[in-house]
């Protein structure tokens, strides 16, 4: 070997070991950097026409393995997904409270009720009789509150997802920008090690919101997708973007998150526009998504069947109650029912005017099944036809001078004639009326207790075969989602046909209606019933817009029939005490009409009579028969005990969250570790290859030494 060759294998190793301690000090500088991916200093020989020059560095390689790279993703999103969905069901329980606290939702209904209760001890209390109806509003509004807060809530989500939207935006035209930058670098040679853990820190930003899978390219590269393929950031990124609503409401209906590739030339947006809601599959943005379109919905609903049970259970008691004295003017709700429609009743009912000190002016008592009613205990007088118009003509009838009804935008309102006389109303002990299983008063809400945004029932009586009373060519906007929230169709109907049949038969037409996903039908209460077809389980139906208007009431046919995931949720919104009664506690009904006599001038309202309230205070243990409802199943139970029900659910869910979390959070924590100890800085590992490449450079340097000692000795010996 020549000098000149000793001199070179010499310089090169001297190089090599210099860059390679530099390498090693780096490591040691960045043992705590977040993100920072141990270098090693590759080596090769170095050769001229296959004669070996030396050593050369081939590559300064980033330690990196793609498994744990992968895994820590996926980890990274899950503990997102959960932290994202925990932290909603955290500010849910301190909304709801808990089943044993006096102001959570059960504790708030077990106080009115136990108020109520209380007032059968002494009916004649005006302290007892405000302090029930106080008891009741503050019941009442804790039913509005939560039905308004929860709506809160997913408009705070739908927020949150907006700006998460913005921030993917950004990150992923960072990922682009380093990837050019990365490649272009490669082609001249750079060393992009920086590069690439600041192209893996993002990366990382993004799999916290979204689940992101990356494919390494062979010209340094990374794409990103999600994990079933839908490409974020390829040879092209895309561009998110997302219609945030200013406030959520229960018939809000959520627009999808959609993305466009941009052309990197112009940075215009690139058809087709398609959604993305579908394709995330984990990070914050998925347990934002879960909780807006479905946890909180869920909940939403379970709040209002159980608002709509109170109600009714009370109003059912309370429209067979009198007041002493009677009120003057019982006006119901709006029932959709116009004068044409069948009535549809059975059995027996008696309305009654009474003078201001209890005793009896006139009643009628109504037998519906044998269409007639009799006046003050005369003979049979013929209802005249089947019809609710029939039934107002015969009331008034019967009432003659004393009183009057009038069914007028589909509220029937019966009045006395005289200022100081009242209204009342008494189902048959033995053979009581009823229309879908509510008596007559009940049935109109002629002396509610409790009224709400939307009735407590969409049991509307109606037969298939009674005309609809909708215009045809009138059209209902309908959307059909998936569990999790995604549009899966759109379905315009146009009404057409004379009947209720004939709307359900159009309906459940698999080709111009929604019979592919849903089954409709009118159940035997006249209710209708959107029921999704086999393999479309957990679909539900959403009104987006209704432009029905049923002619005399001016009802929708979405709305009579609560059609839709908004109506039963609306049942909580508004709650409240009747103004009629939250003003003047006197006109609580606690009393019942007693019709044992029951011929004019007898007493048939006492102020003692404490029937009523005893009849009130049975609500706090009746079962009642509550349908599916969100995340709860079909069940049989009294309200205190449901509402008990949907805490202990809430708190379920909560903790079932709380373990996924901190699953995720240990599983995250043992996979960054075990990647760490591929890819992570070890202080003993660095400083044994730093003492290494320090006697390497030594002896390199000897190796010159030794080649000058030889040619100074060479100089000498000529």
């Amino acid at each position: 070997m020549t000098i000149g060759a000793i001199l070179n294998n010499a310089f090169s190793a001297l190089q090599l070991n210099q860059e390679a301690l530099r390498v090693t000090s780096n490591n040691v500088a960045n043992v705590n950097t977040p993100g920072y991916a141990r270098r090693v200093v590759e080596q090769e020989a170095a050769t001229v026409q296959g004669i070996s020059n030396g050593v050369a560095i081939s590559q300064i390689r980033r330690i990196v393995d793609g498994f744990f790279v992968r895994e820590a993703l996926s980890a990274r999103s899950a503990t997102a997904q959960y932290d994202a969905q925990l932290s909603i069901h955290d500010r849910l329980q301190s909304i709801f409270g808990t089943p044993d606290q006096n102001t959570s939702l059960p504790g708030q209904i077990d106080r009115a009720l136990a108020s109520l209760a209380d007032l059968s001890t002494d009916v004649t209390s005006a302290v007892q009789r405000t302090s029930a109806i106080s008891d009741l509003e503050l019941m009442t509004g804790a039913f509005a509150s939560l039905a308004d807060q929860v709506q809160g809530i997913r408009t705070d989500i739908d927020r949150k997802i907006s700006t998460n939207v913005t921030t993917l935006n950004s990150l992923f035209e960072q990922v682009q920008n380093l990837n050019i930058t990365i490649e272009r670098e490669l082609v001249l040679g750079g060393n992009v090690a920086a590069l690439q853990d600041q192209r893996d820190t993002i990366v990382g930003e993004i799999a916290s919101m979204i689940d992101v899978k990356t494919s390494p390219q062979p010209t340094g590269a990374l794409y990103l997708s999600t994990q079933d393929g839908f490409s974020l950031v390829g040879a092209l990124r895309v561009e998110l973007s997302y219609a945030t609503q200013n406030t959520m409401s229960t018939n809000t209906i959520s627009q999808p998150i959609v993305a466009s590739t941009i052309n990197p030339s112009t940075g215009a947006l690139i058809p087709p526009v398609l959604s993305l809601d579908a394709h995330v599959t984990g990070g914050e943005l998925r347990g934002l998504l879960n909780m807006r379109d479905g946890t909180l919905p869920e909940l939403a609903s379970e709040i209002g069947q159980l608002a709509g049970a109170v109600a009714d259970r009370l109003n059912a008691v309370h429209n067979d109650n009198a007041a002493v004295p009677a009120p003057m003017t019982l006006m119901g709700r709006n029932t959709g029912l116009v004068a044409a429609d069948s009535h549809n009743f059975t059995g027996q009912t008696t309305v009654a005017v009474t003078a201001a000190d209890g005793t009896l002016v006139s009643q009628i008592a109504f037998d519906f099944t044998a269409g007639t009613y009799a006046v003050d205990g005369g003979a049979p007088i013929a209802i005249g036809g089947t019809t609710v118009g029939d039934i107002v003509a015969a009331m008034n009838a019967g009432l003659g001078a004393n009183g009057s009804a009038s069914l007028t935008g589909g509220i029937l309102t019966v009045q006395a004639a005289a200022g100081s006389n009242g209204i009342s109303f008494l189902q048959d002990s033995a053979n009581p009326s009823s229309r879908a299983g509510r008596g007559f008063s009940h049935f109109f809400g002629l002396n509610d207790l409790i009224e709400a945004q939307r009735p407590s029932t969409f049991e509307t009586g109606v037969s298939g075969t009674d005309a609809h009373g909708f215009t045809p060519g009138q059209t209902i906007d309908f959307v059909v989602r998936h569990p999790d929230g995604r549009e899966a169709i759109q379905h315009t109907y146009t009404v057409a046909g004379a009947t209720f049949n004939n709307i359900i038969a159009d309906l459940n037409n698999p080709v111009t209606g929604l019979g592919a996903f849903m089954s409709f039908s009118l159940g035997a209460n006249g209710e209708v019933t959107a029921t999704p077809q086999s393999g479309y389980n957990g679909f539900q139906l959403q009104a987006a817009a209704d432009g029905s208007v049923r002619s005399g009431s001016g009802v929708a046919f979405t709305e009579m029939f609560g059609l839709g995931t908004r109506y039963q949720m609306e049942q909580a919104r508004g709650m409240a005490v009747v103004s009629r009664i939250s003003g003047n506690p006197g006109q609580l009904s606690l009393a019942k009409l007693d019709m044992s006599i029951g011929t004019p001038g007898s007493l048939v309202l006492s102020p003692g009579d404490n029937r009523g309230a005893l009849d009130l205070d049975l609500v706090r243990s009746t079962a009642v028969s509550f349908a599916p409802s969100g995340h709860l199943g079909a069940a049989s139970a009294s309200v205190e005990e449901y509402a008990a029900l949907i805490l202990a659910d809430m708190g379920t869910q909560a903790a079932q969250m709380d373990s996924l979390s901190a699953d995720s959070l240990a599983l995250s924590d043992e996979v960054e570790f075990r990647k760490q100890e591929v890819q992570g800085v070890n202080m003993d590992e660095e400083l044994a290859n730093m003492m290494v490449f320090q006697q390497s450079y030594n002896a390199a340097a000897r190796m010159i030494t030794a080649a000058r000692e030889i040619y100074d000795t060479l100089l000498r010996m000529v």
